[in-house]
């Protein structure tokens, strides 16, 4: 007895329209990124609130760095990597979808963090580079898709 058509399985085959595969950010990375943006945060309010010695410009550098961390909790924690047999996208409140081909991508690399989980930076043709960092479940599905070109496989 033949088994079922891969290509059909895996969103690839002619005529079939599945949804998109819709990945989320992992809890740790979410709750462990949004606690470091809040703690900075409070910080730089009670470096202010108290007069600490450092006065200002330690307020300033604690504000600076939770306005970074926040930024990137914002882009890339709430955002969803949505994966689909046309290519895929990461679409949140403060990162504007932007929809890249499988066909499109003229080339791609993983990049490894000392302390973190790692990014890859891919290459749409005609287009600015994208960078997504590998902080959402199942990630490595959209390095299978890269590696094969289309909607991942296995």
């Amino acid at each position: 007895m033949p088994g079922p058509d891969p290509d059909r399985l895996s969103g690839g085959g002619p005529g079939t329209s599945v949804p998109p595969l819709v990945l989320r950010c992992r809890t740790a990375w979410l709750l462990g990124i949004g606690a470091v943006a809040a703690t900075f945060l409070a910080l730089a309010t009670l470096c202010l609130a108290a007069g600490s010695p450092e006065g200002p410009l330690g307020a300033a550098v604690l504000f600076a760095a939770g306005a970074l961390t926040t930024s990137f909790f914002l882009r890339y924690c709430l955002a969803a990597l949505e994966l689909s047999d046309r290519g895929f996208r990461l679409r949140g409140p403060l990162y504007a979808a932007v929809d890249v081909g499988w066909s499109e991508v003229r080339a791609w690399r993983r990049r490894g963090a000392p302390s973190g989980p790692g990014f890859l930076r891919v290459e749409p043709r005609g287009r600015p580079r994208v960078t997504i960092p590998l902080l959402y479940e199942d990630a490595h599905l959209l390095e299978l898709g890269l590696h094969q070109g289309r909607f991942p496989a296995w």
